[in-house]
């Protein structure tokens, strides 16, 4: 996996109502200040490829060490008397060995390790260098992403991510590999890795567990701590759960959905790449999940009930989009996060129905639109991983490039292309041309029309409708144009009709250039014409650059920057000085600021507003109570609390907080979640 593929945690925080408050494969709480400390390089030159990783670790949890041997075969593209790795700055190389036994001269800058050799190592042929390095990982402290852990040793449980750097990695991080690795830990402790394992090997007080993977992937994961391990009760698929003590409660329901995703993923891209999969909980600090071959790696956050079934169906996507098929550059990253972002959404679509998955599109379109002018897709390689706008580009974008691609394809030659690129680049990386050509391919079509105007290119339509209702015969007949501003312009476009008393009509618009004309024949009265009703197409129209703008204000939050975020939301008032959730969020990050007079005014506001979504009335008497009760005026507070028990609305619990507050007052300390 690519460090940019990393997703801090797939859930999608959600306005009441069902409007996106701010996406994010994709979230965690550390996420928002996290920024990538050097930029990953561009694919241009690949002076080496890493075959093979030996790594012996020796793992201290009470006093969070580490000390490992890093054995790495690679093969130079030319003569090399000089290469480089990407290493965790926590730790400290001590020495490096060329095939020989000499020592080999490095010097560590930040993340990265550079070697200087006296012995050329030649073009074509297989190499080796060992490295003998170790440290302290406690801390976000030196990792490749700041305010991030991605490497981590501890009582508590210990996690290496392969984004972590916590062995020397090829800058081209996209490169794939094969491992074996020896892990020792206190003999209490489990240890799960990719591969087939070896045979445990016990001394006092510890254990060695192997690990042999010898396919080319992302076996650079290693996860370790004291267990419960259950497998899961399914039959046709072989899932272990490693869980904390106390969580075995969620085997059962979590197992049985894992059973069913990977199913459905079966059916539609081909089997499972390994035939056995583990399910491993770690602690809240890192990311939400990461998955490497065989194994998915969820915080105890994301273990819940119900089942965060979209979190689970993300990550599982990755056994096949990363672990089987990878990126070959960072400016191919869709074809990672992509396309899991949107293999979730087709396993809501299957599960919930077609509602569900049109709201989840829609919900990405308005992410893929928050940031859609900073780059191409296809230029993502030029943007800092971990921020709103890698995700917004690569994660929400990519997935709305794969679900427009079945919009014009079809679904019979979208799945066989999805099928296809599963089993003819199985444990290869793939380009984006070399996936315009499959599609193209399969589908019989020439798609790049497609990719020029969707990867390689930024800008999305602005659609109108002109329409007029004549009478016939049978019914009804609906005449129209369409009209958008795009001079390069060529996609299907769906016009539904909805009517009076029966359901609605629908036509398929072949729109070519910025005008099109329509005819849809209903038997009622028509009521209404809605332009690409199912989200199939990125477009802006009135209520979407609403959305847009206020999920920008969301991010801004997150990253609490809320002086930016205030004048993002009054923007947004410009647009809809009625809105109550624009006035509500102003009223929310006001109070966040202590503001409570400018907090006041603008709940006031959302109260007298369009009540849009419906939550906002009793999460504006909540917050008008905690702000009477944090300014000492315990009868008000208490007076707010009421008027928000008389909605009846117990919309994320806020009746229940009415009546905690009732019984006592909020104080500023206690934890104040947003909506």
């Amino acid at each position: 996996m690519a460090q940019r593929s990393l997703r801090s945690e797939t859930r999608i925080h959600t306005w009441r109502g069902g409007l996106m408050r701010a996406v994010l494969v994709c979230l965690v709480a550390a996420w928002p200040a996290a920024r990538a400390r050097a930029q990953t390089p561009d694919n241009a030159t690949v002076r080496y490829v890493v075959t093979r990783y030996t790594i012996d670790a020796e793992l201290f949890p009470s006093t969070h060490t580490m000390a490992a041997k890093a054995k790495i075969e690679l093969i130079p593209n030319t003569d090399l008397t000089a290469l480089s790795f990407q290493l965790n700055s926590s730790l400290r190389v001590e020495k490096i060995l060329d095939a020989s036994g000499q020592q080999v001269s490095f010097k560590q800058d930040g993340q990265s390790l550079s070697l200087s050799l006296m012995n050329p190592l030649p073009e074509g042929k297989t190499s080796s260098l060992t490295v003998n390095y170790g440290g302290t990982l406690s801390t976000s402290e030196g990792s490749p992403v700041e305010n991030l852990k991605l490497a981590y040793v501890g009582p508590e449980g210990s996690y290496l991510l392969y984004p972590g750097h916590w062995f020397p990695v090829s800058p081209n991080d996209l490169n794939r590999f094969a491992a074996t690795m020896r892990i020792s830990v206190p003999s209490e402790e489990t240890v799960i890795a990719s591969g087939k394992p070896l045979a445990q090997v016990r001394e006092t007080g510890r254990v060695t567990y192997g690990f042999v993977y010898d396919q080319s992937s992302f076996p650079g994961t290693v996860l370790a701590g004291k267990y419960v391990v259950q497998p899961a009760a399914l039959t046709g698929a072989d899932i272990v759960f490693y869980m904390k003590l106390g969580h075995e409660q969620f085997v059962s329901s979590y197992g049985e959905s894992a059973g069913k995703i990977l199913s459905y993923y079966s059916d539609k891209f081909g089997p499972l790449p390994s035939s056995h999969l583990a399910i491993v909980e770690i602690e809240d600090g890192s990311v939400g999940g990461y998955t490497s071959p065989g194994i998915v790696a969820l915080a105890s956050r994301a273990f819940s009930n119900p089942v965060n079934y979209r979190l689970l169906a993300h990550e599982l996507s990755h056994q096949w989009w990363r672990c089987l098929v990878s990126p070959a550059t960072p400016n191919d990253a869709f074809l990672d996060e992509g396309l899991a972002t949107y293999s979730a959404a087709l396993y809501v679509e299957d599960t919930a129905g077609q509602a569900a998955f049109e709201d989840l599109m829609h919900e990405v379109e308005v992410g893929a639109l928050t940031h859609e002018t900073v780059a191409p897709v296809a230029q993502a390689g030029h943007l800092q991983p971990f921020t709103p706008e890698y995700q917004s580009i690569v994660f929400q974008k990519g997935a709305m490039v794969f679900h427009m691609l079945r919009w014009v394809l079809g679904d019979d030659a979208f799945f066989k292309s999805l099928k296809a690129m599963a089993q003819q680049y199985a444990g290869k990386s793939i380009s984006t041309d070399a996936f315009q050509k499959l599609a193209e391919t399969t589908s019989k079509q020439e798609l790049t029309y497609f990719f020029a105007q969707w990867v390689n290119s930024t800008g999305v339509p602005q659609f109108k409708r002109t329409w007029a209702v004549y009478r016939t015969q049978k019914g009804y007949q609906v005449v129209g144009k369409l009209q958008q501003d795009l001079d390069l312009f060529r996609m299907p476009v769906e016009v539904r009709v909805e009517c009076e008393g029966s359901r609605p009509a629908a036509q398929r618009v072949e729109m070519v250039g910025t005008t099109a004309d329509f005819t849809v024949n209903t038997r009622t009265k028509p009521l209404r014409v809605i332009i690409d009703p199912a989200s199939r197409l990125l477009k802006y129209d009135d209520t979407v650059k609403f959305q847009v703008e206020m999920a920008k204000g969301d991010q801004l939050v997150q990253q609490q920057a809320y002086l930016e975020a205030i004048k993002q939301y009054q923007q947004v008032l410009e647009l809809n000085k009625n809105s109550s959730i624009a006035h509500y969020r102003l009223g929310e990050t006001f109070f966040k600021l202590r503001n409570y007079n400018a907090a006041m005014e603008e709940l006031r506001r959302a109260l007298d507003g369009d009540l849009k979504p419906r939550w906002i009335e009793v999460w504006s008497h909540l917050m008008l109570g905690k702000i009477f009760d944090v300014t000492g005026q315990r009868d008000r507070a208490i007076n707010e609390y009421q008027r928000a028990l008389q909605t009846n609305d117990n919309t994320q619990g806020a009746l229940d907080e009415a009546n905690r507050y009732i019984q006592k007052p909020f104080s500023q300390q206690q934890s104040s979640q947003g909506r």
